[in-house]
């Protein structure tokens, strides 16, 4: 996984070094999380952070931002016509990098579809009884987690980006994670819906 992350950044630097043009600003927007098992439900939260463009050959481009998105899921469980709900909040550093290929439907509208990866990094997270779940042992309060959740996250994404005079951008993607953020079934997913503005 460390070669996989050198080579992110190095990908990064020799894009920089050579891009024909350089955008960056800010984007934030809506994200609709959950992991992927029978009894998981989706859980709305926030990303918000930093991004940057660059037009590697007109009309391919490449992105990257470095986004605080906060993830998580609901728990909804039947045992004996009872039913246990609770809600899970993950906060993570969220680094997608995506390439994509830009159509100009005019001289103020551009769309493209994307796909790439992303990391991640869990920072901290709570539970209705302020439990943290990346904190070993502060989940046994519920026998179904016994130890503490994975911090770390890698995936594939796809998506589309639209802009509008140029600076101003709407981006949604869905994201497929490869790594189980507890176990058996429990690959983290998520769609966001964002806005930016691009300098």
């Amino acid at each position: 996984m460390k070669k996989i992350t050198l080579l992110l950044f190095a990908t990064l630097l020799a894009v920089a070094a050579n891009a024909q043009e350089l955008m960056w600003g800010l984007t934030g927007g809506l994200n609709v999380s959950c992991l992927n098992g029978k009894y998981y439900k989706a859980h709305a939260g926030f990303n918000v952070g930093a991004k940057a463009e660059y037009d590697i050959a007109d009309p391919f481009f490449v992105e990257a931002s470095a986004l605080l998105s906060g993830k998580g899921f609901k728990l909804k469980v039947t045992d004996n016509d009872e039913i246990d709900k609770f809600k899970v909040d993950m906060w993570y550093l969220h680094v997608p990098m995506n390439f994509g290929y830009k159509f100009n439907i005019n001289d103020v509208i551009a769309v493209a579809p994307k796909a790439g990866i992303y990391l991640a990094l869990g920072l901290w997270g709570s539970d209705d009884n302020d439990n943290d779940p990346f904190k070993y042992g502060d989940n046994k309060n519920y026998a179904d987690f016994t130890s503490d959740f994975n911090r770390f996250d890698f995936g594939f994404g796809l998506g589309a980006n639209a802009w509008f005079a140029k600076h101003f951008e709407v981006s949604t993607g869905y994201e497929f994670g490869m790594v189980k953020s507890y176990k058996k079934d429990s690959n983290p997913r998520n769609w966001y819906l964002n806005i930016g503005f691009l300098f």
